[in-house]
């Protein structure tokens, strides 16, 4: 029999199918395809230090968790995960190198020790996307737990200040740049990134116009100023 992914012929002892829920779901697969596809999410049950990893060919979840793309456009999107029996109480950008993911450490580490102490059933996951620094952590509880469980996150992301703006910030444009936005639209109470964005996705067409009417300078000839 054939591999589905290298077309390579497999011995009826070797052969490995893709396990379910995957993309390759009861597919025959030769053992390096089965074990070397790069991976979509892991997931981290309570305080065990082995990951999980789902892939293309793998759960090794065993159902309890599966994941779907997210094309955000034809070259590029993200992993979203999703489960029946855990419910989501918590997702957090994931950014390499950024300020914000010691911020996001303490708050794992905090919440661990809440859900610890209150016997609260957990799951931790880190979804993988199309930008290599840049990736979803979600955090699950057992369904029947979830009330007591998003409680918790609440106390936790106190603790941590998790909704400070300055871990928004550094993402997309440095700390001058958005203070020099800022000054420019004064009555947007600009603070994060996002603030940016939301900005351009409002003035849509006529954000240009708006630019060059707020950015718009006095010609000056010899010293004088002319207006026009």
């Amino acid at each position: 029999m054939r591999c589905t992914i290298c077309n390579d012929n497999v011995k009826k002892a070797q052969l490995y199918r893709g396990d379910p829920g995957t993309e390759y779901e009861a597919k025959p697969l030769c053992p390096e395809c089965y074990y070397d596809g790069d991976f979509s999410a892991v997931v981290m049950y309570g305080r065990d230090e082995e990951p999980k990893v789902i892939s293309r060919t793998r759960n090794d979840t065993e159902g309890d968790f599966r994941v779907k793309w997210v094309s955000t456009d034809p070259w590029r999107g993200y992993y979203e995960i999703e489960s029946d029996a855990y419910a989501r109480v918590h997702q957090a950008d994931s950014l390499h190198g950024h300020e914000s993911q010691a911020m996001l450490k303490g708050f794992d580490s905090r919440i661990m020790e809440l859900y610890d102490d209150r016997g609260i059933e957990y799951a931790r996951a880190l979804a993988r996307s199309s930008n290599v620094f840049y990736g979803r952590y979600s955090l699950f509880v057992r369904k029947e737990q979830a009330a007591p469980g998003a409680v918790l996150v609440g106390a936790a992301k106190a603790e941590v200040d998790f909704d400070n703006p300055r871990w928004q910030r550094n993402i997309i444009f440095d700390e001058a740049t958005l203070g020099e936005v800022a000054k420019l639209f004064p009555e947007r109470g600009i603070q994060t990134d996002f603030d940016v964005v939301k900005l351009a996705k409002d003035y849509g067409e006529g954000l240009m116009d708006e630019l060059d009417k707020r950015t718009k300078k006095q010609p000056k000839i010899a010293g004088r100023e002319y207006v026009v």
